[in-house]
């Protein structure tokens, strides 16, 4: 095929940093009207090579073409303007403007004396909206949408550039992870918003480690391991096992469990209510079982979660450990008996990104590692050591800073600081959200090992293939009210997702 038919082509890339190369004579073809899917584990390459791309990075050596033509020089600016634009995985929106001045950002419409021509704005806003299919109001804060929403405001702000800066239409959109917070309907919606760019002649970079996405919606897929190009294919052409060898260079055993489980109630919840957040929501948890909180974003399955371990209050209803009553307790004293939670923002919320590893291990049982008012760095480093083999965590060492570590790895590293309290039962939100799938997997034998223990989880996750090969019983939500509980063994996608879309009345719970 004539170069002149691609609308992007890479060769030979290579970038190295501080002496290390972390791109090796990398090639990428792309094809208007094609949905090219970039996977890889993290680390693999794929996030400085869409740097590269957008004008971030220069490349060491290597070339790249767009409509067969050399770029010699290649800016963020320069690729906006030949219609090159990206979506990261972190929004970049202010949530305390409109929409519509969100879409509009650094190209406001103004009359002679620098005043906004607001009736101008929230129309401009409005056509680009209407032309993607989006239904919103331009007029609507950022701050009050769900993350879908916002998701889709960040797509048309990229796609409007030509419309108000006299730059190219977009021509190339690349989408890092742009489904890391979005449930099932949710990613949907995205999908139809992709397919409408592809029918318009869009050519689409999806990067995702959620592979069900990838041979959902993708046309091609080219897989990078440690910087090197490994696997390019049609996307009928490869199954979901020949992907996984080619991203972790072996074959992988999928963990699952199955079946309900009967024993000693750890944690129940009996009609708790959060005015505003959930209602009447009762569940049961016994020893060795795992409980998926299924349900679209903003349904209340967070708001659960954060309930049970003591984060927020409730104001109607029982919370039960091992029979006591917890309602009304500060959350340090459900940590103190035995309730920990993994919250789904481990970079803002679970971990300190500038301490090391050891000092994150440590951070949630300092008494472990202190004589008296002084830390103890023996006992730290020793405690440390023994969760980084335990958990396999990938680090130069105990004093790396978190930051400069994997997601997979900072995921456990997160899991490492709770488990140094021996918790009984762990609030899991949204436990493998970013991370590969070797490490998604290796996230699952760590929780399987803890059932082994006698450990009870609920968890929130978005991730349907994590939700069904997971958990015991599936509690969905829609609205804050629980509407089903199904056993995971005995129910199928479809069903949840249509109690989780309010397609089908509540059941009756399952026997639990």
């Amino acid at each position: 095929m004539s170069s002149a038919n691609y609308v992007l082509q890479v060769r030979g890339i290579c970038k190295s940093f501080s002496g290390v190369e972390v791109l090796h004579e990398v090639d990428f073809d792309l094809l208007p009207g094609r949905v090219h899917a970039l996977v890889g584990e993290n680390g693999a390459g794929k996030s400085t090579l869409i740097k590269i791309l957008s004008g971030v990075y220069r490349a060491d050596r290597g070339n790249i073409r767009v409509d067969g033509q050399v770029v010699e020089i290649l800016t963020p600016q320069i690729a906006h303007s030949m219609g090159i634009v990206t979506i990261y995985q972190e929004r970049n929106l202010v949530p305390y403007l409109s929409v519509g001045e969100n879409i509009l950002l650094g190209a406001v419409p103004t009359d002679r004396l620098g005043i906004v021509r607001w009736n101008e704005l929230y129309a401009q806003a409005e056509r680009v909206l209407r032309n993607l299919n989006i239904n919103l109001d331009p007029r609507e804060m950022v701050f009050r949408l769900s993350p879908a929403e916002q998701q889709a405001v960040e797509i048309a702000k990229v796609l409007s550039l030509h419309a108000v800066t006299g730059f190219q239409r977009a021509r190339v959109v690349i989408m890092d992870e742009p489904t890391a917070s979005l449930s099932g309907a949710e990613i949907d919606n995205l999908f139809r918003l992709i397919c409408q760019l592809r029918r318009e002649g869009v050519a689409v970079i999806y990067i995702s480690h959620r592979l069900d996405e990838v041979f959902e919606i993708a046309d091609e897929v080219t897989v990078l391991r440690d910087g090197r190009k490994v696997l390019h294919r049609p996307i009928g052409e490869v199954s979901k096992e020949q992907l996984v060898k080619a991203m972790v260079g072996e074959e992988l055993s999928f963990t699952s469990i199955a079946g309900v489980i009967e024993g000693e109630s750890l944690l129940e919840a009996v009609d708790i209510s959060s005015p505003g957040k959930f209602e009447d929501v009762s569940l049961r948890l016994t020893r060795g079982m795992i409980i998926g909180l299924a349900g679209t974003v903003g349904c209340g399955r967070s708001e659960v979660l954060q309930a049970l371990a003591g984060l927020i209050p409730i104001t109607r209803g029982r919370i039960l450990f091992h029979g006591d009553e917890m309602q009304g307790k500060q959350m340090v004293e459900f940590i103190r008996r035995g309730i920990c939670f993994v919250p789904s923002e481990r970079d803002r919320c679970g971990l300190i990104l500038g301490m090391s590893v050891a000092g994150n291990t440590s951070l949630a049982n300092l008494k472990a590692v202190s004589r008296g008012p002084l830390m103890d760095r023996m006992r730290e480093r020793a405690l440390t050591s023994h969760y980084v083999r335990q958990l396999d965590i990938q680090a130069s060492s105990i004093d790396q800073e978190v930051q400069y570590l994997s997601g997979g790895n900072r995921q456990k590293v997160m899991l490492a600081k709770w488990l140094c309290l021996n918790p009984e039962v762990l609030l899991l939100d949204e436990p493998t959200q970013g991370v590969d799938v070797g490490a998604r997997e290796e996230i699952h034998r760590i929780m399987k090992g803890l059932l082994d223990k006698g450990k009870g989880m609920i968890m929130v996750t978005s991730d349907l293939d994590e939700l069904m090969n997971m958990s015991h019983v599936i509690v969905v939500m829609n609205k804050g009210r629980v509407v089903a509980q199904l056993e995971a063994q005995k129910t199928t996608r479809e069903e949840v997702m249509a109690y989780a879309l309010g397609e089908r009345s509540p059941s009756q719970p399952c026997a639990a």
